[in-house]
C-alpha cells in the first residue's frame, strides 16, 4: 500500500528535493536512556538537511502556568519546512507540548512527522491528538501488517505510516577496544525493570526475569551480577562499562503483548489491585488480561541488543524473531522459557572459545555491514521527509 513503508524503503526511494530543508526536531536530550540521545543526535548530525533540536518541555509549575517555553516555528526569521516530534516528547501531555505550541503546530503548513514508541497505551488519545495536529507521517515500531490496525481512525487512513527499529547502532559504539570473553570476570550481567501488570505477558516476563535468572544460575559456578532493583540501575557511560564487565548479558525482545486503546484495561487492573493489593499476576491475567493477549504483534529487537553486539558481550535470551536480525546459536545463546536447556546454556557460558566465536560472528554479521547504523536511521528519516515534502509542499 502507498501509505505503508519501512524506513529502509524510504531511504531507497529517489525523491530528491531542490534544496536543504530546515527541520525543527522537538526532543528531550535529557532523557535518561542513552539510546534516546543517540537517536536524536543521529537525525541532528547526519541528516542531509539542517536540523534544529529544541526541547518544548516545561521546567517548572510557573512554566506550565505561563505556557513556557515559548518556541518559535521560525529559524533565524525563516519558517521551518518540517517539524518532527521525537518519541521523548509525548504529544498528549501539556507538560511536553503547551497549548500555545499545540495550536502553532496545528497551523503549521509544512511537513509534520511523529516518531512514536511504547505505542501500546493511550492510543485513542494519541490518534485524536494526531488528527488535531494534522500530522502527515508516523514513524512507528509496528510492522506494516499492524500499522493500520492500531492507527485505524478514518482520518488517519491516508497519512504515511512507517515501520522502523527501536534504535540503531551509534557510531560511538563502533571500533571500541573491548576485552575478549576470557578476560572478563563476570559470567552474566543484567539490569531489569518491573513493569505494570496491564502490559501483559511480554512485559511480565521482563519483570520476573532477574528473579528467574538468579534462581537458576546462582550456585552453578558462575559469577552473576543481575538485578531489577531501581537503586541498581545504571545510566550513561557506566552502562557500557557494565556491559564490558560480563562475558554474557541476559536479554529479551522489546515490546508488549497487550494494546490498551482506551485505558480500560489499565483501569480494570488498577481497580483490582486497589481491592486486593497482594493479588498475583496470574490471577489478574486470568480474570482481566487473558483475552487481550497478542491481538496485535508488537515485538522487536532493542537497542540493548545492538549495544551488546558492539561490546562483544554475548546475549543469552529467550528465543524470538528479533526483527528478523538475530539467529539462535549464531548471534546469541537461546534460553528456553522453561529453562529446560539450562545445562547446555551454562556449558556454553563457561566455554570462552565458543563465546568469543559467537561474539565475533555477531559483530561481523550485524555491525560491520552498517545496515543498522545511525546513518541508516538518518537516511531513512530524510527519505520520509523528502517523500512527504514532495507530496505536500504545494499546500504552503
Amino acid at each position: 500500500m502507498q501509505n505503508l513503508k519501512t524506513l529502509d524503503e524510504l531511504s531507497a526511494i529517489n525523491c530528491p528535493v531542490d534544496r536543504k530543508l530546515d527541520i525543527l526536531l522537538l526532543a528531550n536530550l535529557d532523557y535518561s536512556a542513552g539510546c534516546c540521545a543517540d537517536y536524536i543526535n543521529a537525525i541532528k548530525d547526519l541528516s542531509e538537511h539542517r536540523v534544529t533540536v529544541l526541547n518544548p518541555m516545561v521546567k517548572s509549575r510557573l512554566d506550565k502556568l505561563l505556557m513556557r517555553p515559548y518556541l518559535s516555528l521560525k529559524n533565524n526569521g525563516k519558517k521551518f519546512d518540517v517539524i518532527i516530534i521525537h518519541y521523548s516528547i509525548c504529544i498528549i501531555s501539556r507538560n511536553h507540548i503547551s497549548l500555545i505550541l499545540r495550536k502553532q503546530i496545528q497551523n503549521f503548513k509544512g511537513v509534520k512527522i511523529v516518531i512514536i514508541q511504547d505505542e501500546y497505551r493511550w492510543i485513542n488519545k494519541i490518534m485524536k491528538e494526531m488528527i488535531f495536529l494534522r500530522i502527515d507521517g508516523i514513524i512507528s515500531l509496528l510492522n506494516k501488517q499492524n500499522l493500520n490496525k492500531v492507527y485505524r481512525h478514518s482520518k488517519l487512513k491516508n497519512i504515511l505510516k512507517v515501520n522502523a527499529l527501536a534504535g540503531y547502532v551509534s557510531q560511538h559504539w563502533i571500533g571500541r577496544k573491548v576485552p575478549n570473553s576470557a578476560e572478563r570476570k563476570k559470567h552474566i550481567v543484567y539490569r531489569g525493570n518491573s513493569l505494570p501488570f496491564w502490559l501483559g505477558n511480554a512485559a511480565y516476563e521482563k519483570s520476573i526475569l532477574s528473579k528467574k535468572v538468579l534462581e537458576n544460575f546462582e550456585g552453578k559456578g558462575l559469577i552473576v551480577d543481575v538485578s531489577s532493583k531501581p537503586e541498581d540501575r545504571i545510566y550513561g557511560d557506566g552502562w557500557m562499562n557494565f556491559m564490558l564487565s560480563g562475558k554474557c548479558v541476559i536479554g529479551l525482545e522489546g515490546g508488549a503483548s497487550i494494546f490498551d486503546f482506551d485505558g480500560s484495561i489499565e483501569n480494570a487492573v488498577r481497580h483490582k489491585l486497589k481491592l486486593k493489593p497482594q493479588a498475583r499476576y496470574e490471577s489478574i491475567h486470568d480474570e482481566i488480561l487473558s483475552h487481550h493477549e497478542d491481538q496485535i504483534y508488537y515485538r522487536m529487537i532493542t537497542p540493548r541488543s545492538f549495544e551488546a553486539i558492539c561490546m562483544k558481550t554475548v546475549q543469552v535470551m529467550y528465543p524470538g524473531e528479533f526483527s528478523g536480525i538475530l539467529e539462535p546459536w549464531r548471534h546469541y545463546i537461546p534460553l528456553e522459557r522453561d529453562f529446560s536447556n539450562l545445562k547446555d546454556v551454562i556449558d556454553a557460558i563457561k566455554d570462552n572459545y565458543l563465546l568469543q566465536e559467537i561474539a565475533d560472528r555477531a559483530y561481523d554479521d550485524i555491525i560491520k555491514p552498517m545496515k543498522f547504523s545511525d546513518s541508516s536511521l538518518a537516511s531513512g528519516v530524510d527519505g520520509c521527509v523528502n517523500f512527504l515534502f514532495s507530496q505536500i509542499s504545494g499546500r504552503n
